[in-house]
């Protein structure tokens, strides 16, 4: 799995699926991107093509401590907000970040890990965004991306036509089917389903080249 690797509870800013290592992480934290993750498995004999890289179609979102410190490692004191659709504390779909961006979010690249973050007020949420994914799908078996259904499904969150993360990949990984699955998720409140696809396609190099 190559997202949930920096959340709230962690105390400070952190990105939810980044390629590389920040200049912020150190010991243990210096593995959590998905580099490091995938260049583990390979140097303990795991075969490329049978390697499946995690995207993820949302973010996790922060309160910070100070409004004036935005960057990455900034100290937090919570979950963000639920957002308007999902009402998940510490998470926004994809398709909700672009409601955050549309509204006046500042958009930032986060260039030593290849991702982006956003902030507003005292409102912090790291994800990735088509050029993330860009820069991650050049290889190993295929991808996964989850949930769906925090796709931009319809195309009227982000003006990037119909699940813009999605089909990114697929045009990318030049596949022509997906394989997906609906998740039941239960809880004392509600139930519903998470749908997610898998996208398989051979290819062998890592780590991935920048696009221009």
């Amino acid at each position: 799995m190559t997202y949930d690797l920096h959340d709230p509870k962690d105390g400070n800013t952190g990105e939810n699926s980044p390629l590389y290592k920040s200049p912020f992480d150190t010991g243990k934290s210096a593995d959590l991107n998905v580099d490091s993750i995938i260049s583990y498995w390979k140097d303990h004999g795991a075969a490329s093509q049978k390697l499946i890289v995690g995207f993820p179609a949302y973010g996790h979102t922060f309160i910070l401590s100070d409004p004036s410190k935005t960057g990455i490692a900034a100290p937090t004191v919570s979950a963000g907000p639920p957002g308007t659709y999902m009402h998940v504390p510490g998470l926004l779909a994809y398709y909700e970040i672009c409601t955050f961006l549309n509204e006046g979010a500042t958009e930032v690249w986060d260039a030593p890990q290849e991702v982006p973050y956003a902030y507003q007020g005292n409102e912090w949420v790291g994800y990735d965004n088509v050029r993330s994914f860009k820069l991650k799908d050049n290889n190993l078996g295929g991808a996964v991306v989850w949930p769906l259904d925090m796709d931009d499904f319809n195309g009227s969150f982000c003006h990037q036509g119909r699940f813009p993360l999605t089909s990114t990949l697929k045009r990318d990984l030049n596949v022509h089917s997906a394989t997906c699955m609906n998740t039941p998720i239960l809880t004392p409140e509600s139930s519903f389903s998470i749908h997610s696809c898998a996208l398989l396609k051979v290819i062998d190099t890592f780590p991935l080249s920048s696009i221009p």
